[in-house]
């Protein structure tokens, strides 16, 4: 996302937040990555008098959208306008990746910001959405690139969330910096992953990142090209030395 599109959306945000304390309602937005999640928090620092929250359909979501609301509703009954589809082959001996469904979904004319996390299984996909293109989707989507597939809504409950593999490392960091902490999660040495780093290799939470000095935080998500993806589950205390115990999954698929 360039800075004109990024203005964009926080023009976006700002008026939903806008919008909810205008007419005292929930209000939701489209689905937002990690890194525009992180925006959406730092436009919320502005309008103390809401709430908000994010919701992507099941707990371990990437993609989520935002729900903005004042904070005398936060006892009222509100479900995120969010819907779920299985998308199975016809032929079983058929398996679709992850591009293979986000481009047929597309293919329909469907923005990519109202489709969330699509979860490949070993039997299709299941995937979230905004509830409003749900119908749509189900009545249209009848080929996975040439593969022919059923379609069904099924409910945010019934998610299939398929099991991550990844290799936990544990260690100690003389600091939280990108380069530190990414040098742990893919086993290059730090005097390396530097200018990996400022060669716009790594993207934090979704987004490229040129400073190989930036700070992360547990929770965080470290994506390298050609090296894979890796998550910051725990962030401990320090050592008798004073380095900072870490622990990192690094997803192997």
């Amino acid at each position: 996302m360039d800075r004109n599109e990024e203005k964009v959306l926080e023009a976006k945000i700002k008026d939903l937040f806008v919008i909810a304390g205008k007419n005292r309602e929930y209000r939701a937005s489209n689905f937002l990555d990690p890194a525009q999640q992180k925006m959406a928090e730092a436009v919320a620092r502005s309008f103390p008098d809401l709430d908000f929250y994010f919701d992507g359909g099941y707990e371990e979501a990437e993609r989520k959208v935002l729900v903005v609301f004042p904070s005398y509703l936060k006892d009222e009954p509100y479900r995120a306008p969010l819907g779920a589809l299985r998308i199975t082959p016809r032929d079983p001996d058929e398996h679709p990746g992850h591009r293979d469904f986000l481009g047929a979904i597309l293919g329909l004319g469907i923005s990519r910001e109202k489709v969330g996390d699509i979860l490949v299984t070993k039997t299709g996909a299941d995937v979230v959405v905004k509830e409003e293109i749900a119908g749509y989707v189900g009545l249209n989507l009848l080929k996975v690139g040439s593969v022919p597939v059923s379609v069904e809504e099924i409910s945010l409950k019934e998610i299939l969330k398929p099991e991550r593999n990844y290799k936990e490392m544990k260690n100690t960091v003389a600091s939280l910096r990108l380069d530190a902490v990414a040098s742990l999660a893919f086993g290059i040495s730090r005097s390396k992953m530097a200018p990996y780093i400022k060669g716009e290799n790594i993207r934090l939470n979704f987004k490229v990142v040129k400073d190989p000095s930036t700070q992360v935080r547990e929770g965080d998500v470290i994506s390298a090209s050609r090296l894979g993806r890796a998550k910051i589950v725990e962030v401990g205390g320090q050592s008798k030395k004073g380095r900072i115990y870490v622990k990192v999954h690094r997803y192997t698929s």
